[in-house]
């Protein structure tokens, strides 16, 4: 285990889904990279009353993971696109965002965690896996990925606690961001990719 020189008791990891359609996660890790809390979340309001009430926020480092918008191009562009038609000016190309690669989901909550003084940072799940050597040979988020990813997080760092049973691929992630929140206030290094809102998105220096 790395000595902390951070003064931060608890690191935050949110896997964030872009709906509430699939289930988000939270994970916190106590300085001694023990697992306190993991749980599932579907809706925006329920990821706030954590924030709001948690006591685990004060004193903490949050990772939150991006979230990317996969919603269908609305008909009337996928018409024009098909039949490779120049666009007339009655066209508004980013209508309803579609153009938009990232989803504005939780924005203003990660905002306003920074606003108060907490260190957060957001990053790219995939980037993730491969700087921490967990990149899988299976398609991603199926029952082997995650059984891969679950025994190579118990073997590889430690996690023994974790039960046998299989747990999320949310709650697998949000264990990972935890982990980068944890690394990031203990001066790893790290590329600034873009931002979102304000809160930078990390990757993390593969080795």
């Amino acid at each position: 285990m790395q000595s902390l020189s951070s003064k931060e008791n608890f690191f935050i990891g949110v896997a964030l889904s872009n709906s509430s359609n699939y289930d988000s996660s939270i994970c916190v890790l106590d300085r001694n990279s023990n697992i306190v809390f993991l749980d599932k979340f579907y809706f925006t309001q329920d990821i706030d009353y954590f924030f709001e009430t948690s006591p685990y926020v004060k004193d903490s480092a949050i990772c939150a993971s991006v979230a990317y918008d996969n919603k269908m191009l609305d008909g009337k562009w996928r018409i024009h696109s098909k039949n490779y038609k120049a666009l007339g000016d009655y066209f508004k190309v980013n209508k309803d965002d579609w153009t938009n690669r990232i989803s504005k989901r939780c924005v203003e909550t990660f905002l306003k965690l920074k606003q108060t003084g907490n260190k957060i940072i957001r990053t790219d799940i995939n980037q993730l896996r491969q700087a921490y050597g967990l990149n899988s040979h299976y398609l991603s988020r199926t029952s082997l990925d995650c059984k891969n990813l679950q025994i190579s997080l118990k073997i590889k760092y430690g996690f023994s606690q974790m039960p046998d049973n299989m747990l999320p691929a949310s709650s697998l992630e949000a264990i990972l961001c935890s982990m980068f929140a944890m690394e990031y206030v203990n001066n790893i290094e790290t590329t600034q990719i873009f931002e979102i809102n304000e809160v930078p998105v990390l990757a993390r220096t593969m080795k």
